[in-house]
C-alpha cells in the first residue's frame, strides 16, 4: 500500500508539472497575442496616415491653384483687366468675383495643367456697397476634372455642396441672383 501511493504521488506530481507547463504555454500565447495586436493597431494607424499623406499630396498635384494679378487700374463702368494663371491641375470651371473702385466685377475661367499667364477681362456687374482703393479679390472658386470644388481664397478647402456654398457667399455678396455659375455648381438638382 505504501508502494502504491508513492506511485500515485509520483504521477500527480508529473500530473501537476504537466499542469503547469500548459499554464505557462497559455499565458506565453496570450501575450505574445496582446503583443501581436498591439503592433497590428499600430502598423494599421500607420497605414491609414500614410495613405492620408499619399492622398493629400495626389490632391495637392492634381488640384488647380489659379493665382491672379492686377494689371491696369479699370475705368469706372469698363471691364477689368486681370492676369491669370494656374500652377497646378486642370481648372474645369471657375468662378471669380473681384472689386475695384465702385464696382465689383465677374466672371467665369477654365485653364489647362499649369497654364502660363493669361490676360482676362472680367464684366462690371454691380455698384460695390462700399468703395476699395486697391482691387480685392472676393471670390474665388473652382472645380477640378475628378468633380472636387475648391475655395482658394480659404486656404484651397474642399467645398462639399458647391451649390449651396455658392449661394450662400453670392448672398453674403449681395449678389445672388445678379451672378451665377453653373459650370462651378454642376447640374440642377433633380426634384
Amino acid at each position: 500500500m505504501f508502494a502504491g501511493l508513492q506511485a500515485w504521488r509520483r504521477s500527480d506530481e508529473r500530473g501537476s508539472e504537466l499542469d503547469n507547463l500548459l499554464l505557462g504555454l497559455g499565458i506565453a500565447t496570450a501575450l505574445l497575442a496582446l503583443w501581436a495586436a498591439v503592433f497590428a493597431t499600430r502598423a494599421d494607424m500607420a497605414t491609414r496616415r500614410a495613405t492620408a499623406l499619399a492622398t493629400k499630396r495626389w490632391e495637392d498635384a492634381v488640384r488647380p491653384a489659379p493665382r491672379l494679378s492686377f494689371t491696369t487700374p479699370p475705368a469706372p463702368g469698363q471691364p477689368i483687366e486681370l492676369e491669370v494663371e494656374n500652377l497646378g491641375g486642370t481648372l474645369a470651371a471657375g468662378a471669380v468675383i473681384v472689386q475695384a473702385g465702385e464696382d465689383l466685377y465677374a466672371g467665369e475661367l477654365t485653364m489647362p495643367e499649369h497654364a502660363p499667364a493669361r490676360r482676362i477681362y472680367l464684366n462690371p456687374v454691380l455698384k460695390a456697397w462700399q468703395r476699395k482703393n486697391h482691387p480685392a479679390c472676393l471670390l474665388l472658386v473652382g472645380r477640378d476634372l475628378s468633380g472636387k470644388c475648391w475655395d482658394y481664397l480659404d486656404g484651397n478647402k474642399p467645398i462639399d455642396d458647391p451649390r449651396k456654398w455658392l449661394t450662400a457667399h453670392l448672398h453674403d455678396l449681395r449678389l445672388q441672383g445678379v451672378v451665377d455659375f453653373p459650370a462651378v455648381t454642376g447640374p440642377a438638382a433633380s426634384r
